[in-house]
């Protein structure tokens, strides 16, 4: 039988070197080239390797310890068996993001009753959008040029995930009125017709939201095409993203690298001192 200690240590030993929305300033935005998308698209990454992946809470996240957390993961949705169908994929995802999701339920709940208003609902991704019209033309570009300048991730933070769920008339771009759209019909479908949804209904319309995505993003990992993922092909995601935020490549996320607004800010004091 394979032991969770053994998929994670031969996880270590084997691989090699990869929410909520925050509201940003436009006008600082409107510059923005290809190498600010991807810097921001690894910020986004940092964020998440350090809340998944530090173990023992030091503010750093070696290979090892993600390797770990990968490799007990992986032997836990197949039961420790050296392979991954698509149903464990997302039933492993799904228990994944459980608790981000209710993370960010309490995040929109504004007023903190244990319900959200369509107003409350809506606010991230309308911040969202405002980060992505740079230019303030009052839509967002879609375009191969602006997926690029605005990160290409699939996952919620990217452009090509927001203008797969909102651009409802495939013409290229998304605006104002066609994401207010969206954002009314989801709610009322998540919330059942009703004024408010709760947090359960929050937290299974993000689940099937994001289902069609899983689905995407398993074919993805299944390099080889057989229909399942092996322990490398399913930490390939995240082994690719260490390896995009450790910039000296010593194996080892410091704070500075997780943590590059605060690092850039204490830097900027420094030298204005």
């Amino acid at each position: 039988m394979i032991t969770t200690k053994t998929v994670a240590w031969a996880l270590g030993a084997v691989l090699i070197a990869g929410a909520a929305v925050a509201a940003g300033n436009n006008s600082g935005a409107q510059n923005d080239g290809p190498m600010q998308g991807l810097e921001r698209s690894a910020e986004r990454g940092a964020v998440r390797m350090a809340r998944d992946f530090d173990v023992n809470k030091d503010g750093r996240v070696t290979r090892a310890e993600m390797n770990n957390v990968l490799g007990y993961r992986f032997a836990s949705a197949t039961h420790h068996g050296p392979t991954m169908s698509l149903e464990q994929f997302m039933a492993e995802r799904t228990a994944e993001f459980r608790k981000s999701n209710e993370a960010m339920f309490h995040r929109l709940d504004w007023n903190g009753d244990g319900k959200l208003t369509l107003a409350e609902y809506g606010a991230a991704q309308r911040i969202r959008f405002v980060q992505l019209d740079r230019e303030g033309a009052g839509f967002v570009s879609c375009s191969v040029r602006d997926r690029a300048m605005g990160g290409s991730s699939g996952g919620r933070g990217g452009l090509s995930g927001f203008c797969r769920d909102n651009d409802t008339n495939m013409d290229g771009r998304v605006t104002r009125a066609e994401l207010d759209a969206v954002i009314t019909k989801r709610f009322a479908q998540g919330s059942g017709g009703a004024q408010i949804m709760n947090l359960a209904q929050f937290v299974a319309g993000e689940e099937e939201r994001y289902g069609i995505a899983n689905v995407r993003l398993f074919r993805r990992l299944d390099t080889d095409e057989d229909g399942l993922l092996r322990v490398m092909e399913f930490a390939a995601q995240d082994e690719a993203m260490f390896d995009k935020i450790d910039k000296n490549h010593d194996g080892v996320l410091t704070p500075a690298e997780l943590q590059p607004h605060a690092a850039r800010a204490k830097a900027h004091g420094a030298s204005e001192s």
